[in-house]
């Protein structure tokens, strides 16, 4: 309110001081940058309403100020606003001239913003009342951004009609060397990684339990209790790193981690591997996979990266819902997928709907003050790994596939119900409050992203299914 207040103030200043003709449109005008040869028509229409309407906030070193840009208040408003913009999406001058590709995340944030029609802000539309996107852009916009993602590899198994949507089914198959996939399932399930011999990988990511222990923290060695709930192992390669903060560049590096961490495995990885060479087999495997390298701690975080790389959890009934087959959702089940795009998906995008950016906990409302208690230092979450104020509380967006086996949800595992949890994010993530009847909708459509594994439906999935063959 105090925002609006300031800026009432200032327009009131700058009219008794400045002519109308002024006011009108920025100050300046951006020389049009063509797009590069070969782009279609459609981005072309596109890249001219960015450029005429977007670039001055996302686009660092572009930006036209009004004439009132010097004035007390409003300079700093508007480098806030500008700096806001650009950490949410920067609009290169290579992305706009097509020398760069748009990335899903941008696809999807753009998408999220023009749909609403929450961009421009209503602040900024007070006093550049031009800026705004008339119904024609909106759908032009829309429409490129529909034909950007049917180019997409992740789309190449949807439905013509379905290949612009923000999600994606999962490939029914992913080709891999099946033999370091075999290796790694062994690895992944052996006690020997950890430093008593009693805990293993899947004491924490239970295939059977949708990839996690279904607990609010992970429990260790000798019963120490971790910070921080166990994200699912399934759909994991999906993401752009790995663990809440994004530590571990990749599934490799993940792999490493909870062997070597005393409240974890409690193990030292060169005890580990003096253990795993005195078994026959893997020494037989290790000299047949990895000829130059043989058995140390590098070969068996590979072995264990490829087998979570197979982990992958297809022929959902949503799967079944965009590759062609309409009736195998139900009116509640739609309802709520429309939901759930108009709202989530500008996170929750891709195949595995998650995993691909870093988000704060708590958009519009506080959520470590809703949920109470103490801050932790894990509550931290991105920060703790960049140690930039600007990522405190931010966290990996957790991949929703199989979300209905993975309670209890959030980083802390503070909520235990789907229902609850899809209220908080609501609130918290949305500043919005769902009817009964919505979260139910929206409940409904998570739960038909409950897939299979090893061509069994994971919820009924049982030790004795881990061991048969794919």
């Amino acid at each position: 309110m105090k925002k609006i207040q300031w800026l009432l103030l200032i327009l009131v200043a700058v009219l008794l001081f400045f002519p109308i003709s002024n006011l009108i449109g920025l100050q300046g005008k951006n020389e049009p940058i063509p797009t590069v040869a070969g782009s279609s028509a459609s981005f072309a229409e596109v890249s001219g309403i960015l450029q005429e309407k977007c670039v001055d906030c996302h686009s660092p070193g572009m930006t036209r100020m009004p004439i009132y840009a010097d004035l007390p208040i409003a300079k700093q408003l508007m480098e806030q606003d500008i700096e806001q913009a650009s950490a949410r999406m920067v609009l290169s001058k290579k992305l706009y001239s097509g020398e760069e590709s748009f990335s899903p995340l941008l696809l999807a944030r753009m998408e999220h913003v023009v749909a609403n029609a929450s961009m421009p802000p209503p602040l900024y539309l007070l006093m550049h009342w031009e800026g705004k996107l008339t119904p024609d852009e909106r759908d032009r916009i829309l429409s490129w951004i529909s034909e950007e993602r049917s180019k997409l590899a992740w789309s190449k198994d949807s439905a013509d009609v379905f290949k612009g949507e923000p999600v994606q089914p999962l490939p029914l198959t992913v080709e891999l060397n099946e033999q370091k996939v075999a290796l790694g399932d062994k690895l992944f399930h052996d006690r020997l990684l950890s430093g008593d011999d009693t805990l293993n990988c899947a004491s924490c990511h239970d295939l059977t339990r949708g990839g996690t222990d279904q607990a609010k923290v992970a429990t260790g060695i000798r019963g120490q209790q971790g910070p921080i709930n166990s994200p699912t192992v399934y759909n994991a390669m999906y993401n752009i790193a790995q663990f809440w903060d994004g530590r571990a560049k990749d599934l490799q590096a993940q792999a490493a981690g909870p062997v070597a961490n005393p409240i974890e495995m409690g193990a030292i990885w060169d005890d580990v591997v003096e253990k795993l060479k005195q078994v026959p087999d893997y020494q037989q495997a290790f000299a047949e996979l990895y000829p130059e390298q043989g058995l140390n701690k590098e070969t068996v975080t590979d072995a264990i990266a490829v087998f979570e790389e197979s982990l992958v959890t297809p022929n959902s009934r949503f799967d079944r819902y965009l590759r062609g087959e309409p009736n195998v959702l139900s009116v509640d089940e739609q309802a709520g997928y429309q939901l759930f795009k108009s709202n989530c998906a500008s996170c929750h995008f891709g195949p595995a709907l998650g995993g691909r950016s870093y988000e704060k906990m708590g958009v519009k409302r506080d959520y470590f003050e809703l949920r109470g208690g103490p801050l932790t230092e894990v509550d931290n979450g991105r920060f703790n790994v960049t140690h930039d104020e600007k990522d405190r509380h931010f966290f990996k967006v957790p991949v929703l596939r199989n979300i209905e086996l993975t309670y209890p949800y959030f980083h802390d595992g503070s909520v235990d119900t789907l229902p609850e949890a899809v209220r908080i994010m609501a609130e918290v993530q949305l500043g919005k409050t769902f009817t009964g009847d919505e979260i139910g909708n929206i409940v409904a459509f998570l739960k038909t992203l409950t897939g299979e594994y090893k061509g069994v439906p994971l919820a009924d999935l049982t030790a004795e299914d881990l061991k048969q063959q794919p």
